[in-house]
């Protein structure tokens, strides 16, 4: 156990700084919010805003699980008591009390947490390349990735001093990967054949008659199975 332990803190102390980053940009989105929201209760007279006050939860689980990591180089962390924040896409680690986000999750190959199955990968989104950690949903020629998204939302009504600012949920996405390429973001039927091919045309049959949606988790994960039973 004190093996994995020194493992571990050499893990996330030699990514600290790369942490440190990632988190502080993210805190000043946070504080920002809560600044304005102090200075709205100062002018209704209420106490000030602190971040415990936010409504809601970044986290997929708010409770740490015991998980299993695998890093690119072979070595393995066994019961590591991890939680996945969403909102800041960083997996935390509770040390001595302190809250610490992983560090250099481009080491890690995956991470096992209860039944579930992360992986850390390159996307692509609207303006830029990012990377970011993703749930498996299946995995095969194809690699089948959920991505569980929150936001910071700011109260609607901002002259009201009952209304606060919140985390929320927002709809998950789902991502293709193929090898150690690029996750693509399935968002339509025509990019979803896309991003598949070359395929055959019983698959994209399939695709069109049983008018796939790509924001259906389970019509995604039969298709996966669909296609490791046809040949292409």
């Amino acid at each position: 156990m004190r093996t994995v332990l020194i493992i571990l803190s050499a893990l996330i102390w030699t990514g600290q700084a790369y942490g440190q980053v990632k988190d502080y940009s993210e805190a000043k989105d946070v504080g920002y919010e809560v600044a304005k929201l102090n200075l709205i209760n100062q002018n209704h007279e209420k106490k000030l805003l602190e971040e415990r006050d936010i409504a809601g939860s970044p986290f997929l689980d708010r409770q740490f699980q015991n998980s299993y990591i695998l890093k690119t180089n072979g070595v393995e962390i066994k019961d590591v008591p991890l939680r996945f924040n969403l909102y800041s896409n960083n997996m935390e680690f509770k040390k001595d009390g302190t809250i610490l986000a992983i560090g250099f999750p481009s080491e890690i190959q995956r991470i096992k947490m209860g039944s579930k199955i992360f992986v850390y990968a390159k996307y692509m989104k609207p303006k830029n390349i990012d990377y970011g950690f993703f749930q498996v949903l299946y995995e095969g020629d194809y690699q089948l990735l959920k991505k569980d998204q929150v936001i910071l939302k700011s109260p609607s009504d901002k002259t009201n001093p009952n209304d606060s600012l919140r985390f929320e949920k927002l709809p998950p996405q789902f991502y293709l990967l193929y090898g150690n390429g690029m996750a693509h973001l399935v968002y339509s039927q025509k990019k979803l054949i896309k991003t598949l091919q070359p395929i055959s045309q019983q698959v994209i049959d399939y695709i069109k008659s049983n008018k796939i949606d790509t924001k259906d988790e389970s019509q995604l994960i039969h298709l996966m199975e669909y296609m490791a039973d046809t040949p292409n």
